[in-house]
């Protein structure tokens, strides 16, 4: 019989001997002895498995029995192995899983979600360690917020010691309840840690009071006392944050004198806005403003008449205030426009598709999503974003220039403002970093600056003060820089030449390569010893997003419904902290 069980025991307390029977079953064994004196075990020596045997007995009968088993693997990759669940058993938690989802009245994916993956596997370990426990409910509320506070008291100090030494960014997003019409404030960090990073955190969501106005003054005194007073930042720190916000004019003037840019998502919206305005279609171009039109009302038909199930895809509204997702309108009827075709012919209402050509289709999916990719990349808070913003803006641009004058374009030139941290962000992309899409005059401006930045890190982050505001019009070539080539910018890439390498940053532009799906925070780990002072300036120039975040908004969204309607403002402010976490 095999003892697997008595194998760390026996390796640590006995002494094992070669066994000296004359039988040649015994050159894969040893015996155990104890105390010089054989203790009835032995030991295979491929498989390492303890063996009970008694010579007088059985004779070679063991070794002989297990010498015709497959091979087995050590004791510690048995004891360590995970045992496969049989078929019933899994079945048997497959169906705990529907019936939650049932009798809770929750959606599928809550069972395939990571919260609830790491609380089951939680009552795994604890029950194979303390066998069966009575499933007790648990004050979820008021334990919560007790976590909410434990963790938030050990993010802040982090966030302070980040900013004795460099800058982070924050960004602001107001939103109301749509059932108790409560409004909230929620206040997002963005920064890179020491480890290079990037970090995204929610860390508070307050009510607004009902009673004031959005004025700036009523916004900016929300924001002070809900970083000083509640969260308790140093004052002094909030000099070295930078603001990312959205264009209304409230929000606009709140950071101030703080450092503010313009959230880059609400940008493009507004070129489109202004773009896609149908009074000015209208004048300037009847056949895309009338099919726009005709699209709009084919969706709505074909889901207002219970059509849509009967279609391989679905049909896409635009957002009212989303102009980029205008893009998905014309895309998702042009993949299924001959089953439209079809449908609407069955139907004899076939007019509904006559004024909706395939061509024109072609044309506004082909325009629109070059804005729509912009959008996606630029919100995103999960890497560094503020090195694309240039380099997007000049290929929306270069997409523009073949069309009319009324054209986004004009709207693209008007409305984008580039600031100093845009082209600061420019060159710590390393496969970039020569701008070779800027004026000689602009490049040297750009080097000078990062110069200055570098030659006194330590102060660095303070004088980082105020924007310098240029427009787009004034810059002749425009930069690039990205978190992964995703987007063909090779037109812009390096070209290296002999030159002298003065110092830190002639080094960097001349010597620097990046491969093109390398994360560009972990390039900065790896090179950090071979340009100290660059490496410091991306970590605090590369935390400020490109767009402010409304993730937040988002999961209120999904979080706050009719069955939730009366959740206390403190418990939306710890879910939201904790879901970020």
């Amino acid at each position: 019989r095999v003892r697997k069980n008595r194998f760390t025991e026996f390796h640590s307390l006995l002494k094992l001997k070669k066994g000296t029977s004359k039988s040649t079953v015994w050159k894969n064994y040893d015996v155990v002895f104890s105390d010089k004196s054989p203790c009835g075990y032995m030991q295979c020596k491929s498989c390492k498995i303890l063996l009970k045997y008694d010579n007088k007995k059985t004779g070679n009968s063991p070794q002989q029995r297990h010498a015709k088993k497959p091979s087995q693997s050590y004791m510690t990759s048995f004891v360590q192995s995970e045992k496969k669940i049989p078929v019933p058993k899994k079945k048997k938690k497959n169906n705990k899983c529907v019936t939650l989802c049932c009798k809770d009245i929750r959606p599928f994916e809550t069972v395939s979600g990571k919260g609830f993956i790491e609380l089951a596997q939680e009552l795994v370990n604890v029950g194979a360690t303390y066998g069966r426990v009575p499933a007790n409910s648990v004050t979820t509320p008021k334990r919560c917020h007790d976590i909410a506070e434990q963790k938030r008291k050990e993010l802040i100090p982090q966030i302070n010691d980040i900013l004795s030494d460099a800058s982070v960014s924050m960004t602001t997003d107001m939103w109301t309840d749509d059932y108790r019409k409560i409004h909230y404030m929620a206040v997002t960090c963005h920064y890179v840690i020491p480890d290079f990073k990037f970090k995204a955190r929610v860390l508070a969501t307050a009510m607004f009071p009902l009673e004031e106005a959005k004025t700036n003054e009523n916004i900016k005194h929300a924001l002070l006392k809900l970083l000083v007073n509640t969260l308790g930042f140093e004052p002094s720190n909030l000099n070295k944050v930078v603001w990312v916000t959205d264009q209304g004019a409230n929000t606009v003037l709140a950071p101030r004198p703080y450092r503010r840019l313009n959230c880059q998502d609400h940008v493009l919206n507004t070129v489109l806005q202004h773009g896609l305005d149908s009074k000015e279609l209208t004048c300037e171009a009847p056949d895309v403003e009338e099919t726009i039109h005709n699209a709009k009302s084919l969706v709505k038909y074909v889901k207002q008449s219970c059509l849509a199930p009967q279609f391989p895809k679905t049909v896409l509204q635009v957002g009212e205030t989303r102009f980029s997702t205008m893009s998905l309108t014309p895309n998702s009827i042009q993949e299924i426009y001959h089953e439209l075709h079809e449908k609407l012919e069955e139907r004899r209402e076939s007019y509904r598709l006559e004024n909706i050509a395939p061509d024109m289709l072609q044309f506004l999916v082909s325009f629109l999503r070059p804005f729509y990719e912009a959008q996606r990349e630029l919100e995103g808070d999960e890497y560094p974003a503020l090195n694309l913003v240039i380099l997007w803006f000049e290929k929306l641009k270069q997409h523009c220039q073949p069309l009319s004058s009324g054209t986004p374009v004009q709207a693209v030139v008007r409305k984008v403002e580039i600031h100093n941290p845009h082209k600061i962000a420019l060159p710590l992309w390393p496969k970039c970093n020569q701008l070779r899409m800027l004026s000689n005059h602009e490049r040297e401006e750009v080097y000078s600056e990062v110069c200055r930045l570098i030659k006194n890190f330590t102060g660095a982050a303070a004088e980082y003060q105020h924007p310098v505001q240029s427009n787009v019009a004034d810059v002749d070539n425009l930069p690039t820089a990205a978190k992964k080539a995703r987007t063909d910018f090779d037109e812009w890439e390096n070209v290296h030449h002999d030159e002298g390498l003065d110092d830190e940053v002639q080094q960097y532009t001349q010597k620097a390569i990046m491969e093109s799906e390398q994360d560009l925070l972990n390039w900065w780990k790896e090179h950090s010893i071979v340009y100290p002072k660059l490496s410091m300036l991306a970590s605090s120039v590369l935390c400020i997003p490109a767009s402010s975040s409304e993730r937040n908004f988002s999961v209120a969204g999904r979080m706050i419904d009719q069955w939730r309607s009366v959740l206390k403002p403190l418990t939306i402010d710890s879910i939201l902290f904790l879901n970020d976490i």
